[in-house]
């Protein structure tokens, strides 16, 4: 009955998810965009946003790609995991997870208190993290370091999600999907394969410091970093806590987006695996689509 359950749970998401992505539900919010920036006369702004559009095209490497990942509702293996968020400066609020499951617990890093009930354990955040005393900063030291943060608890995966993620279902068997010999597993980008593509769509989306940015490729093209050697989407990670190889990549992943100070880690992530001689494919093991991945929903950021 509970396999059945969550099966119906998942499908009647990925329902919504599909009417979200539509062209036609797409075509109506950018009407109600335009209409809205038209009555305000931020005529340049609607321009820019669809001129934008066109040059983002031309850096996709595919269209719209479906999730191929085959999740498997429940199985008889039920390891001990925790999901965990850090939510810094009200940049999202803490979505409620649907289900309650006996081998999966909740953790939220925040710098404030909630006056709800809720199934996440709230967790101020740590001095020692503090002291980077900037909010992106404490973010992704966070995101990159489960081993430390939970190394007193009995938890065999870490499953890390933005704060703009909310938990549709079980998380169970997205810990099957990793590559034990490596230890981590991600989604792939659903639209780029190439970090020196995705830095001008960070200019065009004003994400990151483009400068910045653009340093840290060309320091990589210099040391023969190619082309399309394939992206993948830091969102939700899931890693082994008993993985020695996992640790240090996620330390590897930290130090050198803190280096970098271009505040983009999906920059970071690809040179990172080729500096280890890891194929994005050894890692992109939660499929080709994030935003069409059934157990979760993926909101804007507030």
């Amino acid at each position: 009955m509970e396999k059945e359950i969550i099966k119906k749970i998942e499908e009647l998401n990925l329902e919504i998810i599909n009417l979200k992505k539509s062209k036609e539900y797409q075509k109506g919010k950018d009407l109600i965009k335009m209409k809205s920036m038209i009555k305000t006369f931020k005529f340049g702004e609607v321009f820019n946003k669809f001129f934008n559009r066109k040059k983002m095209l031309k850096l996709n490497a595919h269209g719209e790609v479906e999730n191929d990942f085959k999740f498997d509702s429940v199985s008889e293996e039920r390891p001990k995991i925790v999901v965990y968020t850090a939510i810094l400066g009200g940049y999202d609020n803490l979505k409620e997870p649907l289900l309650k499951l006996d081998n999966i617990d909740y953790v939220a890093f925040l710098d404030n208190n909630l006056n709800y009930e809720t199934q996440w354990n709230i967790k101020k955040i740590p001095e020692n993290i503090k002291e980077l005393k900037n909010n992106t900063l404490i973010n992704r030291y966070i995101k990159f370091h489960p081993s430390e943060l939970f190394k007193d608890k009995d938890y065999e995966y870490a499953i890390y999600i933005d704060g703009n993620i909310k938990v549709i279902s079980d998380l169970t068997s997205m810990t099957y999907s990793i590559n034990k010999n490596i230890g981590i597993s991600l989604h792939k980008h659903q639209y780029r394969d190439c970090i020196y593509n995705e830095v001008e769509a960070c200019r065009l989306l004003k994400k990151g410091n483009y400068k910045l940015l653009k340093e840290q490729v060309e320091g990589y093209k210099k040391e023969g970093f190619p082309n399309n050697y394939g992206m993948l989407e830091g969102t939700v990670i899931v890693s082994d806590l008993n993985s020695d190889k996992a640790t240090n990549l996620l330390n590897n992943w930290w130090e050198e987006f803190k280096n970098s100070e271009s505040l983009r880690d999906q920059i970071a992530l690809p040179y990172i695996l080729w500096k280890n001689n890891i194929k994005i494919d050894e890692v992109a093991n939660l499929g080709n689509n994030l935003y069409k991945n059934p157990k979760i929903r993926v909101y804007l950021h507030e």
